[in-house]
C-alpha cells in the first residue's frame, strides 16, 4: 500500500523537487502552497504524513500545525529555514514530530519521512494479543486500533504520543531514561533534542491524567520517567 504525502511549501521549486523524490520513492504526492490548500487537500484525501513549512503566505505554519494537530492523526515533519531552538520547542508542543532545517539534502528528507512512518506502523499488529490493555479505572488502550478512551470517550493522541504511552505500558514499573526512550521509542536514528521526550510526556499528562490525583507517568528526578499502577 501507497502512502500518501502532503507538501506544504509556498517555494515552488522547494516543493516541486520534493514532490519529483517523493514519487520517484513510490509515494502518493499532493502539492499545496498555502494552508487554505492544504486544508482543502487534507479534508478531501487521506494522509499518511505532512512536510509543513514554517513560512506560508496565508498563515503562519505553527498555525496550521496546530490545526492538523486538532483534526487529524498524521505525523508532522515541519520545514524551516531557522535553527532556533525556541522554533523547534513551539513546533514539538504544538504537535510537530520532527524538525528539518534548510537547506537539507533530499536524503535527509526521505530518511525521516521513513523513520516517521515505521513508527506509525510499529505497533499496529496485534493479532496475537488482547485487545485492550487496562491503564487504570478510567484509561483503556485499544492495541489494534490504536485507540486511547478515557471514560469511554476517545483521546486523540499523536503517533508519536501514542507509541511512547503503549511501550511504558508494556514496560510498566520500569525506570527509562530520556536517551533510553529515544532510542526505544524514536530509533536510534533519531537526530532531534532529548527535551522531546519532556514535552510527549507532558502532552500525555495533559491528555490523560485526572485533574486531582498523582499523574499515571512519573517522574523520577536525575534518571526519567516510568509508567506505574496499571491495573490488569
Amino acid at each position: 500500500m501507497n502512502h500518501t504525502i502532503i507538501v506544504i511549501e509556498d517555494e515552488f521549486s522547494i516543493n516541486d523537487a520534493l514532490s519529483f523524490s517523493l514519487r520517484k520513492e513510490g509515494y502518493e504526492v499532493i502539492s499545496a502552497y498555502s494552508s487554505r490548500e492544504a486544508k482543502k487537500s487534507l479534508k478531501e484525501h487521506s494522509i499518511d504524513l505532512a512536510l509543513l513549512d514554517i513560512n506560508l503566505p496565508d498563515e503562519n505554519g505553527f498555525e496550521l500545525c496546530k490545526y492538523i494537530n486538532s483534526v487529524y492523526q498524521i505525523p508532522i515533519l515541519m520545514l524551516t529555514a531557522r535553527n532556533d531552538i525556541v522554533d523547534k520547542v513551539l513546533g514539538l508542543e504544538l504537535g510537530a514530530d520532527d524538525y528539518i532545517t534548510k537547506p537539507f539534502h533530499i536524503k535527509e528528507v526521505l530518511t525521516r519521512i521513513k523513520v516517521a512512518l515505521r513508527r506509525v506502523q510499529k505497533y499496529s499488529n496485534f493479532e496475537k494479543e488482547k485487545e485492550f490493555l487496562q491503564l487504570n479505572e478510567n484509561i483503556k488502550i485499544n492495541l489494534k486500533s490504536r485507540r486511547v478512551l478515557k471514560n469511554e470517550d476517545d483521546i486523540k493522541l499523536k503517533p508519536k504520543e501514542y507509541d511512547l504511552l503503549e511501550f511504558l505500558v508494556r514496560n510498566k514499573e520500569r525506570v527509562f531514561s530520556r536517551n533510553e526512550l529515544l532510542d526505544k521509542v524514536w530509533g536510534f536514528d533519531y537526530e532531534g533534542e532529548m527535551r522531546t521526550v519532556d514535552t510527549h510526556i507532558r502532552r500525555l499528562r495533559s491528555k490523560l491524567d485526572s485533574e486531582s490525583g498523582q499523574s499515571i507517568i512519573e517522574t523520577i528526578f536525575g534518571i526519567g520517567y516510568v509508567l506505574r499502577n496499571i491495573k490488569k
